[in-house]
């Protein structure tokens, strides 16, 4: 049997058969058709998979940085509160404050060194008779107090009291003089203020206490004030004076003629000033 099935196939006849198993025939069959049909099923859904398109990926937040700085919101706009924000609003309101309030005034008092050069003594030292002349330099102290306005004005008044060098015909020449006086500051918003001065009162002189000779006396000025606090402050004046004296008779029995003597005043001043507040300052003040 193995003899001729070898004869056939080299004589070109069919090839022999060969063994398959049950599965691959008959029976079979119907499984290898549903195996195959599902690869190809597996293989399609693959190919789909692969041709669709990824997703986009999703872009990640910025990084958060630090940023230049805004401008600042309109005046009328709420504001953050703090330090800054309070600044600026006393800024704006410095600027739209009223001036002081002219119901403010001061009450300036003080002391000043007073020192007073003869310019020239008039008739009182006319004698040409060798009689020593009785009107000399001197030097004092001066009081004073005033009322002072919250612009330039000053009115008071002051008494000052000089030793006069009187060439020994008195033992103690005192020249002693009172008066009002007024002065206009020149405003200068500084600590530094000039002022124009007039006085206007009387002149007395005589040994110590005593009043040998008197008449009126006016005088004009100007000087300087230098704030050191708020309350207080240091000054220099000059004043030209004129003091009229009456006829006398000094110590020596010379008899003086009266006229004009022309002297001229330098004040080395220290005064205070005390804040008034005149009634009725609440109706005056605005809402």
């Amino acid at each position: 049997m193995a003899s001729t099935s070898r004869a056939r196939t080299s004589r070109g006849g069919l090839p022999p058969r060969h063994w398959l198993p049950p599965a691959m025939t008959g029976r079979g069959c119907g499984c290898v058709r549903g195996a195959t049909l599902t690869a190809t099923m597996v293989t399609l859904a693959a190919g789909v998979a692969s041709a669709q398109p990824e997703p986009a990926p999703t872009p990640s937040p910025a990084p958060v940085t630090a940023s230049a700085p805004q401008p600042s919101a309109p005046a009328d706009s709420a504001e953050p509160l703090g330090p800054t924000h309070d600044a600026r609003r006393l800024a704006r309101d410095l600027e739209t404050a009223p001036p002081p309030p002219s119901h403010v005034v001061y009450f300036q008092y003080g002391v000043a060194f007073a020192a007073e050069q003869v310019l020239a003594p008039g008739p009182v030292c006319d004698d040409t008779s060798g009689v020593p002349c009785i009107l000399g330099a001197g030097g004092g102290v001066v009081v004073r107090g005033g009322w002072r306005s919250s612009g330039p004005l000053y009115l008071g008044g002051a008494y000052e009291m000089t030793k006069q060098d009187p060439n020994k015909l008195y033992r103690f020449a005192l020249l002693q003089q009172a008066r009002a006086e007024g002065r206009y500051y020149f405003m200068t918003a500084r600590v530094t203020e000039p002022y124009a001065a007039i006085g206007l009162g009387v002149a007395g002189y005589g040994n110590e206490w005593a009043i040998d000779t008197w008449g009126p006396a006016g005088s004009i000025g100007a000087g300087i004030e230098y704030q050191i606090t708020r309350r207080t402050v240091v000054g220099l004046a000059f004043a030209y004076r004129l003091l009229h004296f009456s006829r006398f008779t000094d110590t020596a029995g010379s008899e003086r003629n009266p006229g004009i003597a022309q002297l001229l005043g330098l004040d080395l001043v220290l005064e205070q000033r005390d804040a008034i507040v005149r009634a009725g300052a609440d109706a005056t003040r605005s809402p």
